[in-house]
């Protein structure tokens, strides 16, 4: 019995023995388990945090991203481009980027912008002048790889062979459905590939002073700076001269070379055009009395009898035919990509003007004949047999001799400019004059419009400082849509904007929504294409609308191989860096 009770005993301890070691094989198990669970769990919320960071041995340091520079203006300048500058520069470092904002002074900005594109990527807003309602200026000027050079406006560098086939054929189609269509298809390349990124279409909040003055014209983008409102704009009593006020001076009156929208809005009131863009936003003859076409390719224009240059010689057909003459000898930067489909030009007679196109154009009489000045070919020959063709283009110009509806009697750089009514012109303004006065900023500008001391506000106002003036008996605000708008250039010809993955996320990033609530309170729409909702013939509404979501930014960036260190930096795809392209 004992034997057997400690036979069993010893049984039973063997069996215990047995049971022991598995319960702590099964503990040892489950505690690898876990403990690999939570070393996987914890490198999976890193990699969230971070992007997917990479440990530092596997990324190595030529494969990090640069620190990029985002020009934006001086806060005086333009505040609300300054401020979302700032806001896009704190996003874009969620994303892993080093970002440097540098503010300049427009005249700089644009010099290294637009005409030289030696940049990262800067705050732009395109204007919405008059002869940009017709979709030519946006889908061919900016955008066609022939317009990327010195002073075009192809700042991105885009170069897609698709789009350009498109644009080219958008100027070719003469009838308006297919064009339309056409510029829709261009909308979407454009939305698919973000060669810039479009940010807001904002109102334009402008003042104007209504004790003094009535009969304002506005348009489209245009606003209080339209050519009509200077032609249409009417005395009450004894001031004669409206202050025509504006937050920077003009920067060039040679219209050969400017780039500047507001320098044109002055020069178009000096000299004349063949053709001008209506409020409504038609083309309709002015300095020409008559179009025709009797051909597809034909453009036949008679000139207005009587009209004289401001130094009193007669305008010609020779005078038109020499400007487009003198366009294509100096290579205009500015109109070169106006003249693209023009053969050559003839003067038969001294009122008769023969424009034989390479092939049929939509766009040639509202963006090549209504933009092309009429130059005085008796001054302009001299000025290039004295200085040769670049030093016409380097010509300031600054005591120009036009047709238009006003001459200059003087031009102060940075204090004011003074324009005279030309009572010759065959539709004479209702001022005597326009006294430009360019403010130190917008502020000084509304300071000056609150005292009285300026009559047309050229500049939008901020919300606050509209509500200020709109309590003030001698001044009417006004709110007018626009079809210009707020974008950021991304330089293609660098890294890392070459890649579309970066473009695109870098947009994902921008807080559009946010940038009209907070800084535009409101007045203003968000941008996906650069046709604005408002240019309702030309918009497409169905383009891919790219909002803000950080997210999903980092997940384009991932899904392209870039790849994120401890720290949150962003780095290249293997085998890509800032040496390689």
């Amino acid at each position: 019995m004992l034997v057997h009770t400690a036979a069993a005993e010893s049984k039973g301890e063997h069996s215990f023995s047995r049971v022991s070691r598995r319960q702590r094989r099964s503990q040892a198990q489950r505690l690898f388990f876990f403990l690999t669970l939570f070393i996987t769990a914890s490198l999976l919320l890193t990699s969230c945090s971070t992007g997917g960071s990479k440990p530092a041995s596997q990324l190595t340091p030529e494969r990090k991203v640069r620190e990029i520079e985002l020009y934006v203006t001086t806060a005086d300048y333009d505040p609300v481009r300054y401020e979302f500058g700032m806001m896009v520069a704190d996003q874009w470092r969620k994303l892993g980027l080093d970002v440097k904002v540098t503010p300049l002074a427009w005249p700089r900005l644009s010099q290294l912008g637009i005409k030289e594109k030696n940049y990262d990527a800067f705050t732009l807003n395109w204007a919405g002048l008059a002869d940009r309602i017709d979709p030519d200026h946006f889908v061919f000027l900016t955008l066609h790889s022939s317009q990327a050079g010195v002073g075009q406006y192809n700042i991105a560098g885009y170069n897609n062979p698709e789009y350009d086939k498109i644009a080219e054929e958008s100027r070719r189609a003469t009838d308006p459905e297919k064009r339309r269509e056409l510029v829709f298809k261009a909308q979407e390349i454009f939305a698919r590939d973000l060669p810039y990124a479009p940010i807001a279409h904002r109102n334009q909040l402008m003042a104007y002073n209504k004790r003094d003055f009535d009969n304002v014209t506005t348009m489209m983008g245009e606003g209080l700076n339209a050519f009509w409102n200077f032609l249409s704009i009417t005395p009450k009593g004894n001031k004669k001269v409206a202050v025509w006020g504006y937050p920077s001076d003009v920067t060039n009156l040679n219209v050969l070379t400017s780039t500047n929208a507001h320098d044109h809005q002055t020069a178009r009131l000096i000299y004349d055009k063949l053709v001008q863009i209506d409020p409504e936003g038609k083309a309709i003859p002015w300095a020409a009395e008559s179009i025709q076409q009797p051909d597809p390719k034909t453009v036949v224009v008679k000139l207005r009898k009587g009209m004289t240059f401001q130094d009193g010689k007669p305008v010609t057909s020779e005078d038109v035919r020499y400007t487009y003459q003198l366009i294509n000898e100096v290579k205009s930067p500015y109109f070169m990509g106006r003249i693209t489909q023009l053969g050559k030009v003839e003067a038969p007679d001294p009122q008769t003007v023969v424009f034989t196109l390479k092939e049929p154009s939509a766009s040639f009489v509202a963006n090549t004949l209504a933009q092309v000045y009429i130059l005085p070919k008796h001054v302009w020959s001299k000025i290039l047999a004295d200085k040769g063709a670049k030093g016409v283009l380097e010509y300031q110009n600054e005591k120009p001799i036009g047709s238009g509806p006003f001459k200059l009697e003087y031009w102060r750089r940075d204090q004011e400019m003074k324009l005279t009514r030309f009572d010759k012109y065959y539709q004479p303004a209702k001022v005597e004059g326009i006294l430009k006065i360019p403010y130190a900023n917008v502020q000084g500008m509304t300071t000056a419009l609150e005292a009285g001391e300026c009559d047309i506000g050229g500049w939008s106002l901020e919300p606050g400082q509209a509500k200020k003036l709109s309590g003030l008996s001698h001044l009417a605000v006004l709110d007018i849509p626009d079809h210009g708008f707020y974008h950021i250039n991304y330089n293609m010809r660098r890294l890392p904007f070459d890649d579309l993955a970066v473009r695109k996320a870098l947009t994902l990033a921008i807080p559009k929504k946010a940038i009209i609530d907070q800084l535009l309170e409101g007045h203003g729409v968000i941008a996906y294409s650069f046709i604005a909702p408002i240019n309702k013939f030309w918009h497409n509404p169905k383009v891919e609308k790219t909002d803000y979501d950080l997210e999903k930014a980092r997940q384009v960036l991932k899904t392209a191989g870039y790849e994120w260190d401890a720290s949150g930096k962003l780095y290249y795809p293997v085998g890509k860096s800032d040496q390689k392209k």
